[in-house]
Formats: structure tokens, C-alpha cells, sequence
């Protein structure tokens, strides 16, 4: 009988880090399986995982995107196809520094794993130009560094 990990592993479920049991040995198990089908590889990280934590069934889809994508990192597989999506609104004139913008947002979002779906507009009156929101806050406003862009997208994150 060998031992079993109670290590917390985060994983991001959607726009929420979720800590997971198990999840090591999940991944192994997953692997050395002999599977080769995403939808049966996922089948058996549900059900290892559901053993020790408590997946939602509202949650289910989430979790198979997110397994799916831990499951590629793990095997160093390009995992890009399944980051997660996050509804985001660009505000700003038309044009090279509007485009350079939705450039950066994705650019940036992608270092943390998420995959901007954006609708752009043209700016309110009272919005600076070019600006991102996400759900009713706006996060960046106007040009600025990547690092300061980066920085107020990872203040940002707990708050969705």
C-alpha cells in the first residue's frame, strides 16, 4: 500500500486558484494509464480527484479545461489552446495605440494564464483613452509601461 500526498496544489479553475489534493499523483496516474483520448484521460482525473475534493457539478466543465490544460503542462505539451477566458472591455479611439493596446492586454493576460475575450468600444466621456475594464472596474487607464499594465492586471485578479 503506498502513501498517499496531502499537498495542496493550486490550480486555476476558471478566474479562481483552487487548491487540489491529490493532484500529483492524479497527473501521474493520468500518465501512466495508457489512455490517449483527452475525453477518457479526463474521465480519470475527475474521478481520482473527486475522491479527496469537492468538484461542483456546475464547476464540471471548468474543471475538465483546467485538468486538461495541468494535464498538458505536465506532460510539456503546449497548453495555450486551454487558458481561461475572461470577459474584458477595451475602451478607445480607433487606431495604432488602440490596436497596440488589445496587443498588450493579451499579451499580458497570457502571463497569467488567461485568455482575453474582448469587446471594444468607443470611449465614454469620462473614460481615459484607450482604457480596459473588467466587469464594472476599470483596471488600466490610458498608456502606460508593461510593467505598470502587468502590475495593475495582478492587483486586479483577486477581485474578480
Amino acid at each position: 500500500m503506498g502513501c498517499k500526498s496531502f499537498g495542496v496544489n493550486q490550480v486555476l479553475i476558471g478566474l479562481y486558484r483552487i487548491g487540489i489534493t491529490g493532484f500529483a499523483e492524479a497527473l501521474k496516474k493520468a500518465d501512466e494509464s495508457g489512455l490517449s483520448g483527452r475525453d477518457e484521460i479526463l474521465d480519470l482525473l475527475v474521478k481520482s480527484l473527486a475522491a479527496d475534493n469537492l468538484i461542483p457539478h456546475k464547476q464540471i466543465e471548468a474543471y475538465r479545461t483546467a485538468l486538461w490544460r495541468e494535464y498538458l503542462r505536465y506532460k510539456g505539451q503546449d497548453f495555450s489552446d486551454f487558458l481561461s477566458e475572461v470577459d474584458v472591455v477595451i475602451r478607445g479611439l480607433a487606431g495604432e495605440e488602440l490596436d497596440d493596446f488589445v496587443q498588450t492586454t493579451i499579451s499580458v493576460f497570457a502571463e497569467f494564464e488567461l485568455k482575453p475575450v474582448i469587446r471594444t468600444e468607443p470611449p465614454g466621456s469620462y473614460d481615459p483613452d484607450p482604457c480596459l475594464a473588467v466587469g464594472n472596474e476599470i483596471i488600466v487607464r490610458g498608456q502606460c509601461s508593461r510593467a505598470a499594465f502587468k502590475d495593475a492586471v495582478r492587483k486586479s485578479l483577486s477581485d474578480w
